[in-house]
């Protein structure tokens, strides 16, 4: 990872039910959160994060949203209906991917130098258990079920299965070259991998365990985003996200956003997906039906935006 500079920042306390759709992009050459307005795209609140902030998963029943600091070494703990920093979880190593299933409960945190994934109780604020994965985990995502997480071992080619009740590794599933992204399809049963060497994305059938196929997308992909039959995959070099449909798995378009686009998640009521753009400062708006940019919102210096960054009204 790159070194940065520190960037003084200002905090703000917006309750979260003011706005129907809130996005957080920890931003982390300013070390901060920004806190966008979906609605309106615009920043309603900027709040300092230390430690080089990057990866996101907001537990939207809790009411939180969770950051990893690669070079802070912590879990940082945000109250979504304050906009404050309420606490932090010290880690070790280079925490970076990170998921939280729908019970809020508990978080999971990819460990990219120690290769392991921490498990860490948000209320007790402290690691609980860890599971030894393959090399430099990156991405993760939990079943809806929450008994079943996927690690994306980025220098191991391939992706780890963990059943989260006994805390092991059940399985293991070759994928593109250094995949860096997942994303679980919503009725769980495929999983795809964005590959950073490969420029592919990986479509993993879990009920058979195998690969089901591979989808060539442009330069550097990042992580990918599902909705309305579509992929959407972030192509970081390219400065584009992917789409391609998710039934014969065909290209639809290659949309141009912003400068080094990296996270992105949709938001299926608004047809709607947004793009992390880490060279531009901004999250840029994709309606998935058009399929073009309708609106970018600015941010604070050097967004990332890995993981899963919309807390939204339900739908």
């Amino acid at each position: 990872m790159r070194k940065f500079a520190l960037v003084g920042l200002l905090c703000a306390g917006i309750s979260a039910a003011s706005a129907a759709n809130l996005a957080y992009v920890p931003a982390q050459l300013a070390d901060a959160v920004s806190v966008l307005d979906l609605d309106r795209m615009k920043s309603i609140a900027t709040l300092s994060v230390g430690g080089k902030p990057a990866g996101v998963a907001i537990a939207q029943q809790a009411g939180r949203a969770y950051v990893t600091s690669p070079e802070g070494k912590q879990l940082t703990i945000i109250d979504t209906a304050t906009q404050t920093v309420i606490g932090s979880v010290a880690l070790a190593g280079g925490p970076l991917g990170i998921t939280v299933p729908l019970s809020g409960a508990p978080v999971y945190v990819a460990d990219w130098y120690t290769h392991q994934i921490y498990v860490v109780d948000p209320v007790l604020r402290r690691i609980t258990g860890a599971v030894p994965v393959g090399h430099s985990p990156s991405g993760l995502a939990v079943s809806a079920d929450g008994k079943l997480l996927i690690s994306a071992d980025r220098d191991d080619d391939q992706i780890s299965l963990i059943d989260t009740q006994t805390l092991t590794v059940v399985g293991t599933i070759k994928v593109g070259a250094r995949p860096f992204g997942v994303t679980l399809s919503a009725d769980g049963r495929y999983a795809y991998t964005a590959n950073v060497m490969s420029n592919d994305v990986s479509v993993v059938d879990l009920t058979t365990r195998t690969l089901k196929t591979s989808v060539k997308v442009g330069e550097r992909p990042y992580a990918v985003a599902l909705i309305d039959g579509k992929a959407f995959v972030t192509n970081q070099y390219a400065g584009t996200v992917s789409v391609f449909d998710t039934a014969d798995f065909k290209p639809l378009a290659t949309i141009s956003v912003g400068d080094y686009p990296e996270g992105i998640e949709a938001l299926p009521d608004r047809h709607a997906v947004y793009v992390v753009n880490w060279g531009s400062n901004s999250v840029s708006r994709i309606d998935t039906r058009s399929l073009k940019v309708v609106a970018t919102a600015a941010t604070a210096d050097g967004p990332r935006g890995f993981g899963m960054f919309i807390w939204h009204q339900p739908f």
